[in-house]
């Protein structure tokens, strides 16, 4: 058994490695099958309206920000429903074991975290408009910001709380189960977290840099996570820092670079940013654990 109860949940349920490996295909796949649906569908869409030209639609689909976004909700919407049918049928667990080591949702936490990113990265991004202004551009395209703004509350949330529930829950209490240090488990998880950025680059050193920003940012939630014995801060924190760098500041060279966001930083080097964001989340577990640093502790016991 862990020191830390949050991981001990595992231990519910049906545990076997096949029940881990059907739950982990049938949501990615699922998933993925949705998203292929969707396309077909809009393709067809295209073929049978009058006065629209189909080819040129479909030259333009990847280019369109806003669809891609619609394509990421309905992707992680399939991806949720799937897993949570795992979860409660074949691993015959309560769903909450996954976010908490109580019986209800602390939502205070969740909104404790995203309004403490969202202040850290505010903060952060006046410091850059300060100094690094020639390197932004400003976006006043009011329709655009409007959709955006629009899809992003309705996606983000969904795919940042899902990526918590199944990567620091799921999967880190899954490793918990084969290695007794929880440190193992945080490691293994933020680099899986990483790693699955990889695609996200349009190059491998911006692909690279991706990777190394997901693990940091990875680390961080983890440490959060096993610190507080659940996932709501990391979940706040995770759902304001995917809608700030989509529609307050985003960068060109992110993975989804083209989003008609309020602000976009034109950077040559894809790793100029990473420093900084070691120092944000470095800031961030100093305020949630100043005066709780035994419970850093007991993650690397």
């Amino acid at each position: 058994m862990s020191n830390i109860e949050f991981l001990n949940n595992a231990h519910q349920g049906k545990n076997k490695p096949m029940n881990y490996f059907l739950t982990i295909v049938i949501t990615i796949l699922g998933g993925s099958l949705a998203a292929v649906i969707f396309i077909i569908l809009l393709m067809l869409l295209y073929v049978f309206i009058p006065g629209i030209n189909a080819q040129s639609q479909f030259d333009n689909l990847g280019d369109n920000p806003l669809l891609l976004l619609v394509l990421v909700g309905i992707v992680y919407g399939f991806y949720a429903f799937l897993f949570y049918l795992c979860i409660r049928f074949l691993h015959k667990k309560h769903f909450h074991i996954l976010i908490n080591s109580g019986k209800r949702i602390k939502w205070k936490r969740i909104l404790v975290g995203a309004a403490l990113w969202t202040g850290i990265i505010g903060a952060f991004t006046i410091f850059s408009i300060i100094f690094q202004g020639n390197s932004l551009s400003i976006n006043f395209d009011y329709s655009s910001i409007v959709y955006l703004l629009i899809l992003s509350v309705l996606v983000f949330p969904l795919q940042a709380s899902f990526e918590e529930i199944f990567f620091r829950g799921y999967l880190m209490q899954g490793f918990s189960l084969i290695f007794k240090k929880p440190v193992v488990s945080l490691v293994l998880t933020t680099v899986i977290f990483g790693s699955i950025h990889y695609f996200n680059g349009s190059s491998i050193s911006n692909s690279i840099s991706i990777v190394i920003s997901a693990m940091i940012l990875g680390l961080m939630l983890g440490v959060i996570v096993l610190g507080e014995n659940g996932l709501e801060t990391a979940i706040g924190v995770h759902i304001a820092n995917n809608l700030f760098v989509a529609v307050v500041l985003n960068s060109s060279d992110s993975g989804m670079g083209n989003l008609p966001s309020l602000i976009t930083a034109q950077s040559t080097n894809p790793y100029s940013g990473i420093p900084l964001l070691l120092l944000m989340a470095l800031i961030t577990l100093m305020i949630l654990f100043w005066n709780k640093k035994s419970n850093i502790y007991r993650i690397f016991q």
